[in-house]
């Protein structure tokens, strides 16, 4: 049994592995009180004044405390970050921390400059459903055993979902940040490039670096091949 948790941890994609392996570390450790939610949440005031630069980085892996929450949080995280790392992004990894890296990027400009958010890691999880969802249009997925959805409106059902729960409007905000940032990527590394013939995306040499084994014939074939779901 553990010779099989163990193989099936090393099989997952490296990316997707790291960053569900952090999340449930923060996750665990303000569980057991290593340390406290005031140590992770996203203060800018803090980062640039007194340095904490991890609160740029800690505000995308806390989800919530160990919980039932926790275990769909993650459900999510590993099923479709996997499949895209996996298949669309199959020996691309570079391109699919990249993918990440933009999103993040792109929340914390928002999250400074239009509303504050103290975590994001909801935000980009949606991010990657959204993609996940716009890139597999023919998939169709079983929701609780009781209604069938077409995947591009995955995103928006978990949206349907926030609203009945959460109760609030802005409640609502890091699963629209989600989607719009996951919108926004998609025009311009998928449907931009199909209509124009021009990439706008490109990832940068230093990211590709981390990754010397990825395949630059299968990344520029991805490119020129790709045809993107404009339903």
């Amino acid at each position: 049994m553990e010779v099989q948790l163990e193989q099936w941890y090393w099989n997952i994609p490296v990316v997707t592995r790291v960053y569900l392996t952090l999340a449930c570390l923060t996750s665990a450790a303000v569980h057991f009180e290593f340390v406290t939610l005031f140590h992770l949440y996203l203060n800018f005031h803090l980062v640039w004044s007194k340095f904490e630069i991890w609160r740029l980085f800690t505000t995308f892996l806390f989800f919530d405390m160990i919980s039932i929450h926790l275990f769909f949080y993650m459900h999510f995280l590993y099923s479709y970050c996997r499949r895209l790392e996996e298949h669309y992004y199959h020996r691309r990894t570079a391109d699919f921390l990249f993918m990440l890296l933009f999103g993040a990027s792109l929340m914390l400009v928002f999250s400074a400059w239009v509303y504050n958010m103290k975590f994001l890691s909801h935000s980009l999880m949606i991010m990657v459903v959204y993609l996940w969802s716009r890139r597999n249009p023919d998939e169709h997925l079983n929701l609780l055993g009781l209604f069938t959805i077409s995947a591009p409106y995955l995103a928006y059902v978990l949206l349907g979902f926030t609203i009945l729960l959460g109760g609030r409007l802005e409640n609502t905000i890091p699963d629209v940040v989600g989607i719009a940032v996951g919108h926004l990527y998609w025009f311009l590394a998928d449907i931009f490039p199909a209509v124009t013939g021009k990439q706008v995306l490109r990832t940068p040499g230093f990211v590709a670096a981390l990754f010397p084994n990825d395949d630059d014939f299968v990344r520029n074939q991805a490119q020129q091949e790709w045809r993107p779901f404009f339903g």
